[in-house]
């Protein structure tokens, strides 16, 4: 199922690893997208607010990354996000079943389910609040209709008012977010076990977490999901492209990236560090124009293949070899993401070589020296040079000239670039001060507050590390969510690394 023209094809395109994050398959994102966007114009809504609706429901998980982290310590996240899904996320019971099924083993069952229980009420609310502001800030990113970005914050409330963040309920809510909101259930539910089920689910939740009317809509309709032709597809690419978004290849890869990065408190910026890395060194080393724009789009999305692994494994404080093994398959992850977006195509095989070295010990191909370009060997650099400096579960940032003699002995290896490693290396990092943007209003201290909520910190770890109460801190971050114009943690840290704070 391909819509054809861009920038609406690389979106849709792009939209697949929203569904892989989310243990998702059969194109769900895009399936929902285009249900919502033909069950609006079937009902009677203007086109604008039909394309509104497609963009609901294609980024309907844009930001699942962003509670990730808490949700790895009930089990498996990718797992318990799939298995929330696939039912009705406001029944005890259901939840109960979601934590039990993300869980390989007894004993990780007993402490997911412990968790659950012990902190259910403070870890939905969170979720919601987490997941919904980070959609509509990284949407925000894109140009897209207020419309999508409201649907976007409303996506985990209720008709009935029992959802999150806010509450909200009945006519409260966008329509175009209702809309998009049945034709995720319908498709959801089609995808997994098909058009009865799909249907069976829309009337168990018509008047509980949908509108009944579009609920109704929906349940008439979902026996189209089984033949979406041709013809339609090409409709509903008629009406998106009478007005279609201007979103160019470098919003698409910062926020995506951006996204990516959300997944763990280790990497929230690491990214655009990267991309600012290569950008300082790419014209000293002689690339021209073209490949520093490849580059830069390889920079920010050489990790997004991160998202479509369980977050546990990248917060490990030690690996074993299996878990070695499964997570070099980021690395094709991202290239395969890539080449099926028509936007960010020429950078696919850029981003996917980032660990590939030159003694061809790398992966995912093993690649000989002659097969990497400078542009891939300056990717490769300049990864290993920035994660140095960031803390990992595993050990403690290193300071510049400690990554910089780490990365002279992986040249003497064999398995760095020298050329690239003094130019990346040579170059003296300075951690930006606040500039103009919402940043700007920040204190110093509240700069340091804002770093270590980015880095994941609680706010007692906090003040141990600055020396203040806890009170204190807590109402530095009142301040810093008001100047930012944000009411989460995954919305500060996605602030920050937008202006270069972290």
């Amino acid at each position: 199922m391909n819509l054809r023209q861009d920038p609406v094809a690389s979106l849709s395109a792009l939209s697949s690893v929203l569904d892989l994050a989310n243990g998702l398959e059969g194109e769900k994102s895009l399936l929902t997208g285009l249900f919502a966007l033909e069950l609006a114009l079937d009902g009677g809504l203007s086109e604008d607010d039909a394309r509104a609706a497609f963009y609901v429901g294609l980024l309907r998980h844009l930001g699942c990354t962003a509670y990730a982290a808490e949700e790895s310590r009930l089990g498996n996240d990718v797992h318990l996000r799939r298995n929330l899904l696939r039912g009705d996320a406001g029944r005890p019971e259901h939840v109960v079943r979601s934590v039990l099924d993300a869980n390989p083993s007894l004993p990780r069952r007993a402490v997911g389910l412990a968790r659950l229980l012990t902190s259910s009420r403070r870890l939905r609310s969170e979720w919601f609040a987490e997941a919904c502001g980070a959609a509509r800030l990284l949407a925000s990113g894109l140009g897209l209709d207020t419309r999508v970005l409201q649907g976007l914050d409303e996506a985990y409330e209720r008709w009935d008012g029992t959802g999150g963040p806010r509450l909200l309920g009945g006519t409260d809510l966008h329509e175009v977010g209702r809309v998009a909101q049945a034709a995720h259930v319908a498709v959801v539910f089609f995808v997994g076990s098909g058009t009865a089920v799909a249907q069976e689910a829309l009337a168990l939740q018509s008047g509980t977490t949908l509108d009944p009317a579009w609920a109704k809509r929906a349940m008439a309709e979902t026996a189209s999901l089984q033949t979406l032709s041709d013809a339609r597809i090409e409709a509903a690419e008629e009406c998106l492209l009478e007005s279609p978004p201007t979103i160019d290849a470098t919003a698409l890869a910062t926020t995506f990236g951006d996204f990516a990065d959300l997944q763990s408190p280790f990497t929230r910026g690491h990214s655009r560090r990267v991309a600012e890395a290569c950008a300082s060194a790419a014209p000293r080393l002689g690339l021209d124009a073209a490949e520093q724009a490849t580059l830069q789009l390889a920079a920010y999305l050489h990790d997004l293949g991160h998202v479509t692994l369980p977050t546990g494994l990248w917060l490990r404080p030690e690996w074993t070899p299996s878990d070695r093994e499964a997570s070099r398959a980021h690395a094709h992850a991202t290239e395969q993401l890539l080449t099926a977006t028509p936007m960010l195509r020429d950078a696919a095989k850029l981003a996917g070589a980032h660990h590939e070295r030159l003694d061809g010990g790398g992966y995912p191909r093993g690649l000989a020296p002659a097969a990497l370009s400078r542009a891939a060997r300056l990717l490769a650099v300049a990864d290993v040079w920035v994660a140095l400096q960031e803390e990992r579960p595993h050990r403690p940032a290193r300071t510049a000239p400690l990554a910089r003699h780490a990365l002279e002995a992986e040249v003497k290896a064999g398995r760095l670039d020298a050329d690239c490693v003094a130019v990346v290396a040579g170059t003296k990092h300075v951690r930006r001060a606040p500039g103009p943007g919402p940043t700007s209003a920040l204190t110093p201290r509240e700069v340091d507050v804002l770093r270590l909520l980015a880095g994941g910190a609680t706010n007692k770890e906090i003040a141990e590390k600055l020396g203040v109460s806890d009170r204190t801190v807590q109402h530095h971050t009142i301040h810093i969510y008001e100047k930012l114009g944000v009411s989460t943690r995954a919305g500060a840290s996605l602030v920050a690394a937008r202006t270069g704070i972290v």
